[in-house]
This record gives structure tokens, sequence and C-alpha cells, in this order.
């Protein structure tokens, strides 16, 4: 756990409301204070989603991934969500889901430019397919839950 959830855990654990925290958490975001990219991650999660992911924690087998109470969460930044949904896309293509996709006249390029009209939660939320947004730190950041 980074200093700063550890800072946001005590504060909780030392009498402020959640109420009190999720205000130290907008403060934090509104002052930009803070210049770790996963902790931007954190905050953008803590920010869009609530305080009941204070415990959130990022998992041993991606950084991306933070384990909450109410689920698993991947928070991706723009560039990160561009590339792991063109591997989404690609990787529906190899595994041979699509009728067809291995022949040479296939048009992988448009395949993928029509599976894009659904949304990256589509590819990205293995859960409801859901993609929430966050703006903070000058950057957007891109939440899916995945279990």
């Amino acid at each position: 756990m980074s200093p700063l959830r550890d800072a946001l855990n005590a504060l909780r654990d030392n009498g402020l409301s959640d109420d009190e925290v999720v205000a130290v958490v907008e403060q934090l975001v509104k002052n930009n204070e803070i210049n770790d990219c996963d902790d931007h991650k954190y905050l953008a999660l803590v920010s869009e989603l609530g305080v009941d992911v204070l415990d959130a924690d990022e998992t041993s087998y991606d950084d991306c991934i933070f384990d909450t109470g109410a689920g698993e969460f991947m928070v991706l930044t723009e560039d990160e969500k561009e590339s792991r949904w063109d591997d989404s896309l690609d990787s529906y293509l190899d595994e041979g889901c699509v009728e067809g996709a291995d022949s040479p006249y296939f048009d992988r390029a448009a395949w993928k430019r029509d599976a894009r009209m659904d949304g990256a939660g589509h590819c990205l939320s293995g859960y409801d397919g859901v993609e929430y947004e966050f703006n903070g730190f000058g950057t957007w950041f891109f939440i899916y839950r995945t279990n």
C-alpha cells in the first residue's frame, strides 16, 4: 500500500468520517498535490466510485487493477486504454471468435473500427460493460469493473 493510502486509512481509523475523508481526497485532486501516477489512479477510483473503495489495493498481477470490497476495478490512462482495447480486439480475432477472420480477405482494421462503435467498456469491463471516466491531474482516467 502506498503512503497516500496509508495516510487516508489512518485518517479514517483516527475518527474522521467517510465524508471527511472524501473531502480530503477531493481537495488533493483539486489542488493537484499528488505526483505519483499510481496514486492518481487510486484517487480517480476513490473520487469516481466513492469512499467504500478506500481499502482498495493494487493486485499483484496488474498494477492497473485495484481489488476493493466491491470487486476489482481497472484504472487506465487514455494511452493504456487504447493499447488494452486494441489488444483485446486482436485477441478476440486471434482466438477464432469471428468466422472468417483468418481469411486473407478479412479486413481486420475495418472490423476493429466497427467493433469500437460499442465502446471500450464492452471489451475491457468483464463485469458489466460500463466505462467510468474521471478527469483529474491534467489527464483522463477510465475505470472498468473487471469482476
